[in-house]
């Protein structure tokens, strides 16, 4: 399935040879939750492909991220993480069935935390006949002697077959892992066109980028989780897309938080999500949210 917002990637070298030569492989990205998976899959794929918020467990499904580097297609699986109040053994199935896909793990690690416990037993569980590839995010705002210290630390849970400094905010040190990861990836054609970035759908994409400034804008406010479902789309004779969305809550108590006083809030985040899908989408795009009570849906608590 095509991308929703397809954009040609810098695939490196196009010559003949490099056509001829292709490689494919997947690569899971594992790591305690908001350690930056996500902004790191984003950053390396180009584009926004998964969801990014402060708040935790966001990212409810796999979702996959296609990147290309030079003759090689990357496509990262991001994992959904483990609730904090609950224990490690709790990490998803989905989590450990993407883990059992991938060839190669990139192992996610906030360096700003203060406590790398969760990270070091989710680290233990990992088969030690897996590649591991740590990759120490936001290097840029901590320092060195510490960075060396955590690095350490963690070398002596597992062999790492690599060691990444990255800030994946900024990009910086991200086209190293490109780098390896294009070595490392097995011979075979590629598994999508080159223009897709993704492998979800219309529907689920634009979903998605509600579902993140519904977080941002609401923050505390917001109950656990809420759900987004794209329920229709039409595209007109201008040019434009017609986009419907459902946002669904458990109670009418949570739809009186997500609509604000006289529907503001609710307002503020149609408007905020409808200028990102207007920019992503390069096109103009009218979007109506509405916010419904539904006990029935699953809400992945």
């Amino acid at each position: 399935m095509s991308s929703p917002c397809s954009h040609q990637h810098d695939v490196g070298s196009n010559n003949d040879e490099t056509q001829a030569h292709k490689k494919c492989g997947f690569v899971a990205v594992l790591g305690e939750t908001n350690a930056g998976k996500s902004t790191l899959i984003n950053k390396m794929v180009g584009q926004k492909v998964s969801i990014v918020s402060r708040k935790i467990q966001t990212t409810l499904t796999r979702i996959l991220g296609i990147a290309l580097y030079e003759n090689s297609q990357i496509i990262l699986v991001d994992t959904p993480g483990f609730l904090r109040q609950n224990s490690v053994e709790s990490l998803s199935k989905t989590a450990w069935d993407a883990f059992r896909e991938s060839d190669d793990v990139l192992f996610v690690v906030d360096v700003c935390k203060k406590n790398f416990e969760a990270s070091i037993k989710l680290l233990q569980k990992i088969d030690a006949a897996k590649k591991v590839s740590l990759v120490m995010n936001k290097v840029d705002v901590i320092h060195k002697p510490k960075l060396l210290e955590i690095s350490i630390m963690f070398s002596q849970v597992r062999h790492f077959e690599n060691i990444f400094m990255v800030s994946a905010l900024s990009g910086s040190g991200v086209d190293d892992i490109m780098k390896y990861l294009s070595s490392i990836m097995p011979d075979g054609d590629w598994l999508y066109h080159e223009d897709e970035t993704t492998d979800s759908s219309f529907e689920k994409y634009t979903s998605e980028i509600t579902r993140e400034h519904i977080y941002h804008r609401l923050h505390q406010e917001i109950p656990y989780k809420c759900v987004v479902k794209t329920e229709n789309y039409q595209n007109q004779k201008d040019g434009s897309v017609k986009i419907v969305q459902n946002v669904y809550v458990k109670n009418n108590a949570h739809k009186v938080i997500f609509l604000g006083k006289r529907g503001g809030k609710i307002k503020a985040i149609g408007e905020a999500s409808r200028k990102e899908l207007s920019k992503l989408l390069e096109k103009n795009v009218h979007l109506f949210l509405h916010v419904l009570v539904d006990n029935e849906t699953k809400f992945g608590r």
